[in-house]
């Protein structure tokens, strides 16, 4: 009895496995084609057969490209606005979350889907305001609350003068998406490409300048 418990919790195990793979691969399929066609133009059998299955099957995962773009931004995004929450709660706050975000900001353009994510948003928000708006208030507001949490904190305890929080953490993550736009659009070409490590060491230390923080802050 105990043996075939066993067998049974192993044969669960791989059915579980492998519906996992199945839907990461529906994902994987999804964001090439709103990629690649636009999400108004990708169609769910288009998606399905890219991934290698039915369009009937498709549906068991996902009810629409709405629900698999929410699940691409549950998979990709989400995961990485963590990633930045722990390196900032790691970094102590104020300025040293702000250098700690300079670090971390070519690890998401280079190593990640988010600059993919961002051409579909770009391509369709107007015909999809929904979608975009909830990708801002689950990913952008998110992001731009840290940074000026982190902003105000600095201000707070004297070691920068600012006058709005908010408006400078625009500042602050303005190079992140003209990169990962640029990376999508011209990067093709490989004259175009950036050094992204280096730019953003070079951001980092015009913006402690700008902000009268000096070289302190980022060594």
């Amino acid at each position: 009895m105990a043996r075939a418990s066993a067998r049974m919790q192993k044969d669960r195990a791989r059915t579980d496995e492998a519906k996992e793979a199945r839907r990461l691969a529906f994902l994987t399929a999804a964001l090439d084609e709103f990629f690649e066609r636009g999400f108004a133009a990708a169609r769910m059998d288009d998606i399905a057969a890219r991934a290698g299955f039915s369009k009937g099957t498709i549906y068991l995962y996902f009810d629409s490209k709405e629900a698999l773009f929410t699940a691409l931004v549950e998979a990709y995004a989400l995961p990485n606005i963590a990633r930045f929450e722990a390196a900032a709660k790691n970094a102590g706050g104020g300025l040293s979350t702000i250098c700690a975000f300079m670090k971390f900001a070519p690890t998401i353009i280079r190593e990640t889907p988010v600059p993919k994510l961002a051409k579909v948003l770009i391509g369709d928000a107007p015909a999809f305001p929904e979608m975009a708006t909830a990708y801002r208030k689950q990913v952008v507001d998110r992001v731009l609350g840290m940074v000026a949490g982190s902003l105000k904190q600095a201000k707070d305890a004297g070691e920068i003068e600012i006058d709005d929080p908010a408006l400078t953490a625009r500042i602050v993550v303005a190079p992140i998406i003209l990169s990962a736009v640029w990376r999508i659009v011209f990067e093709h070409d490989s004259k175009a490409r950036v050094d992204l490590d280096a730019l953003f060491a070079l951001h980092e230390k015009m913006l402690m300048r700008a902000l009268g923080a000096g070289e302190a802050a980022h060594d």
